[in-house]
């Protein structure tokens, strides 16, 4: 379990493994008495988080196919700091994306699935503006 408070008006990470993970909904504190098991939202396709919005659509299934496209939909989201859970292993995108960050002097940083949740729970508890893409292949 990742995250033992609710955080206000977010999701918040619970739990991942390599194929999925499971969100805490905004507002839920699931130990509670009160807890339902709808206080949880399981992902396990490539997904956007920021604060209380989960994005699906139009999103590669792999992070190999991360693009320019990607960049464009992150830089929608009025986030500080971006993160990307690249799968189970840290990846890199390709140079012309690494340069295409520098440019729009975007705060990105490619990281482990894993991490990346990890880093999102603790970067909202402190209300942050971070979104989170995730890739889990």
């Amino acid at each position: 379990m990742l995250q033992l408070e609710s955080i206000e008006n977010a999701y918040s990470f619970h739990s991942y493994n390599e194929q999925s993970a499971k969100l805490i909904k905004p507002d839920s504190n699931i130990h509670t008495p009160h807890s339902i098991e709808d206080d949880l939202l399981e992902i396990s396709a490539t997904t956007l988080i920021y604060k209380d919005l989960i994005e699906t659509n139009d999103l590669p299934a792999s992070f190999k196919d991360f693009d320019k496209q990607c960049l464009a939909k992150l830089a929608d989201y009025d986030a500080d700091i971006f993160l990307v859970g690249t799968g189970r292993q840290c990846q890199f995108p390709d140079k012309t994306i690494l340069q295409s960050i520098a440019k729009e002097k975007l705060a990105i940083d490619f990281m482990d699935t894993g991490a990346a949740s990890r880093t999102f729970n603790i970067l909202s508890s402190e209300y942050r503006k971070v979104a989170v893409l995730l890739f889990f292949s």
